[in-house]
């Protein structure tokens, strides 16, 4: 079997169930990436009319952010 000298094999992928790397700089890439994975349009998840991918991203970001204040307000229950 042989090896792709381009791959890299000490990258973190979300599907392996690893442990997120601690370079900084590392980790704040993969999030960047998961971000704009998420803004992409698909098929189930089309963007709304008149909608840009950066437009998506900011919207995303605010509902993250809502959805992060609502959590943190909410009172936990034993």
């Amino acid at each position: 079997m042989s090896l792709d000298p381009h791959s890299d094999t000490h990258t973190f992928g979300p599907e392996d169930g690893a442990q997120q790397p601690v370079d900084p700089k590392l980790r704040e890439a993969q999030e960047l990436e998961a971000r704009m994975r998420r803004a992409l349009a698909t098929k189930e998840d089309p963007l709304h009319d008149d909608e840009s991918t950066s437009e998506r991203l900011r919207r995303l970001a605010s509902e993250g952010a809502r959805s992060a204040e609502s959590a943190d307000e909410a009172p936990s229950q034993p």
